[in-house]
């Protein structure tokens, strides 16, 4: 063989044993396309819930169906399906949370959806952390299952913030819960306060929007926070506060009659 094409052979073979390692930028750019839709699809929710449409709401949960979007990997499709169905559901809750009729329904769901993501992922804290504040919200709807949906949403969250002590949203959903729970039940202000104030601090942090799913919550956190100053008479601080909520989701029906409310004094 001529000294050339001892070369070129040579060559042909580096080229083709680093094949793979040229082709594998592929995959991440699909799963990239995956997580933009997951977080077009947050978007959605989180954009119906600040205007509260609940109606909308509805209608959107018929494309969350886990089986009828799993068109690339079918375990993470399961997975963000389930745990976007759940914080529809959670949202759904919320905004039904005068009628317990209406509310219980949604809780359960939120519950029922989130065990699936869980026996996907037993470590996720985001799922533990959201069942939390779902179960939570039950304990404070019906007196008469508040002892049992309040220890589980305990120890949800307290797992959940071993997990993730600094994730934004396991704060947010830990102060959430600890706010719902009753009294007899482990409800502390304070503690919900000061969870509170952590997860402001932690979506601050944040030098740029999420690159995966999820990344909601920085418009509650400031509007809760706003609302324990406005409690705590702190006015002025609740204005500052609630004007980042406002940045963040201009839209955002609660935020906004909370300002209303600072502003008329």
């Amino acid at each position: 063989m001529r000294p050339g094409t001892c070369f070129a052979h040579v060559l042909l073979i580096a080229l083709l044993a680093v094949a793979p390692a040229i082709a594998a930028p592929v995959p991440s750019t699909a799963a990239a396309q995956g997580s933009m839709r997951w977080l077009h699809i947050e978007r959605r929710i989180e954009n119906g819930y600040f205007q509260q449409d609940s109606a909308g709401l509805a209608a959107l949960g018929g494309t969350l169906s886990a089986d009828g979007m799993a068109d690339g990997d079918a375990m993470k499709d399961q997975k963000w399906g389930n745990y976007y169905g759940a914080l529809l559901a959670y949202r759904l809750a919320l905004l039904a949370r005068g009628d317990e009729a209406r509310a219980w329904p949604f809780t359960q769901q939120c519950v029922d959806r989130l065990n699936r993501v869980l026996d996907l992922d037993a470590g996720s804290a985001e799922a533990l952390a959201l069942q939390s504040a779902c179960l939570a919200l039950q304990s404070n709807l019906d007196p008469w299952r508040s002892p049992l949906a309040a220890s589980r949403s305990r120890a949800r969250i307290d797992e959940a913030l071993k997990l993730a002590p600094d994730n934004p949203r396991v704060l947010l959903l830990g102060a959430l819960a600890a706010r719902e729970w009753p009294r007899l039940f482990g409800g502390d202000d304070q503690q919900a306060f000061t969870l509170m104030q952590r997860s402001v601090w932690a979506f601050e942090r944040q030098s740029r929007p999420a690159a995966g799913p999820p990344g909601w919550g920085a418009a509650d956190a400031f509007t809760y926070l706003a609302q324990d100053y406005l409690t705590r008479g702190e006015a002025l601080a609740a204005r500052n506060v609630l004007e980042r909520a406002l940045l963040v989701a201009p839209d955002f029906t609660q935020a906004r009659r909370l300002m209303a409310e600072i502003v008329s004094g």
